[in-house]
């Protein structure tokens, strides 16, 4: 399942992340990992209903933010 929204952003890419951030943690979302052990910029995962949903931000882009959630069962790595 993907659900998404884009919107007008006039602040900075690293200003946006750190908006969503603050919001993911509060919501008991951690930041993604890779294989290596580092972390994925803009994605962060939380376990629900026996699957793992995916945040992720991209941008903005000429003044686009992205933001956008996917659950997948299968285990696949979205972010």
């Amino acid at each position: 399942m993907v659900v998404g929204t884009q919107y007008r952003y006039g602040g900075s890419p690293k200003s946006a992340l750190a908006h969503y951030q603050k919001a993911a943690g509060a919501d008991g979302r951690r930041p993604s990992t890779t294989a290596e052990g580092g972390t994925v910029s803009g994605c962060f995962t939380k376990s629900m209903g026996g699957t793992t949903a995916c945040l992720g931000i991209e941008g903005p882009d000429d003044g686009l933010l992205h933001v956008e959630i996917v659950a997948d069962r299968a285990g696949s790595q979205w972010c």
